[in-house]
């Protein structure tokens, strides 16, 4: 009897087990949840207690809530009001109205020179042009010299390589050019701006659009659905943004009345140095700010390697690492291989996101850190997100999303914008079409802050 009543209990204890493993796997209410990685940890800030805690330590790929990592380790050691500068400098010496030497750029990696989206800093070219002719100089008799000291520049090795072509996968340069991309019209061969050495093949393809470029190439292969349409134009990565530069500031010179002789080695012996114009980038936090709501990749990669400039990538990421370590976060299974998150070899767990974003919500850095967020409802890619419930404006994400990958981290926040609970949710490998996934995040938030 007794063996009887200990089977019945044991049999009643597994088939509760079961019933509130079942309750648990399927949080989101998706289609074969059961069969996916989900990571979810919600935590009150005032009171400390912890709402959600679901698979929180699972490490998974977290796609672009990266950036929300690389802005917060940057913002904690270069703080909001750095900028990038890259100095112009004449080498060599004056004779009359020619410079006997070279224009010098010394990059610094900023992504944001001639960016698009800071029209107030646009013009580097003119003021290059404008400060060489306030010196009373008419010819140049050597070359255009862009000095890159970045390591391990590019597009990162993890990265994957259907990826490079795209827009999305400009990798980061020490000389930056218009956001490292450019328009391409297939059928003419057409580009804005121009692309000196590309060499573009147009492929018909009945499946779609698709374009491949190897890292570093100038051979860019474009499959499109038609190839006489000559309105059609595609966004593309530049292989070698420098050169681009180059030939947009000789043109320039050239029509303000400036001739180059392209001679080598022009400068001679003891060249003197004569730095005629420094650009200067818009401040870091605006450029976080940008990144975060646009989710930029490029802009994500500079800002991480503003950390520390001359070391190599894998140095930076050793660093970041250790910064959370020494404020008390577990790093010990996480994976960082980039700042932007494009690779899906980064491994983080919600409870690491979420450790990190208390303590940045708690730092003197909070309210500049919280503005980086796009609003549910109404900015960024959380555009549509929320935007029909009562929550709109009242979360503050930074989503990610690459193949199979659905992931959320940020805020809530009160009437007066202040952060109230930590949100991190990310889905990985699901096999539901990816509305359901957003639906379920939705209705999850919903529900949890009724």
């Amino acid at each position: 009897m007794r063996h009887t009543l200990s089977t019945i209990l044991l049999a009643g204890a597994l088939a509760l087990s079961a019933t509130i493993g079942a309750a648990a796997q399927t949080i989101l209410g998706i289609d074969g949840e059961e069969s996916t990685s989900v990571g979810i940890y919600i935590k009150n800030l005032s009171t400390g207690k912890v709402i959600v805690d679901h698979n929180s330590q699972l490490a998974l790929t977290p796609a672009s809530v990266m950036k929300a990592i690389t802005t917060a380790s940057a913002l904690s050691i270069t703080g909001p009001d750095r900028r990038f500068a890259t100095p112009v400098v004449l080498k060599g010496h004056p004779e009359g109205d020619t410079w006997c030497g070279d224009i010098v750029v010394r990059s610094c990696a900023d992504p944001t020179v001639e960016s698009e989206y800071f029209k107030g800093h646009l013009g580097f070219c003119d003021s290059v042009a404008a400060a060489i002719r306030r010196e009373g100089i008419r010819k140049i008799s050597g070359r255009i010299i862009v000095e890159q000291t970045l390591s391990n520049p590019g597009p990162i090795a993890q990265w994957e390589i259907e990826d490079v072509a795209w827009s999305y996968g400009a990798g980061l340069f020490g000389m930056n050019w218009r956001d490292n991309t450019f328009t391409l019209y297939p059928a003419t061969g057409q580009t804005k701006p121009e692309i000196p050495g590309l060499d573009v093949e147009l492929k018909r393809s009945a499946s779609g659009n698709d374009l491949v470029r190897g890292v570093y190439s100038d051979r860019l292969i474009v499959f499109a659905r038609s190839t006489t349409d000559k309105k059609w134009a595609v966004r593309t990565s530049m292989p070698d943004p420098a050169a681009v530069f180059r030939a947009e500031l000789k043109s320039t010179l050239s029509e303000k009345g400036i001739s180059l002789g392209e001679k080598e080695n022009a400068a001679g012996e003891n060249p003197k140095e004569k730095t005629v114009y420094t650009h200067r980038s818009p401040r870091f936090a605006e450029i976080m700010r940008s990144l975060m709501v646009r989710s930029d990749n490029t802009f994500a990669e500079g800002i991480l390697r503003a950390i520390d400039p001359a070391a190599s990538r894998k140095d930076v990421i050793k660093r970041e690492k250790e910064l959370w370590a020494t404020r008390g976060i577990n790093t010990r299974y996480t994976i960082i291989n980039d700042g932007s998150g494009l690779t899906r070899a980064n491994r983080l767990s919600a409870h690491f996101i979420g450790d990190v974003l208390e303590w940045m919500a708690k730092s003197p850095q909070s309210d500049t850190y919280t503005s980086f967020f796009p609003r549910a409802g109404k900015e960024g890619t959380l555009r549509g997100f929320l935007a029909k419930s009562t929550l709109k404006g009242q979360i503050a994400l930074k989503t990610g999303s690459v193949s199979s990958v659905q992931a959320y981290a940020g805020y809530k926040l009160d009437s007066k914008g202040k952060p109230t609970h930590v949100i991190v949710i990310i889905v990985n490998g699901f096999f539901c079409p990816r509305r359901q996934v957003r639906e379920g995040a939705e209705n999850l938030l919903i529900n949890t802050f009724k």
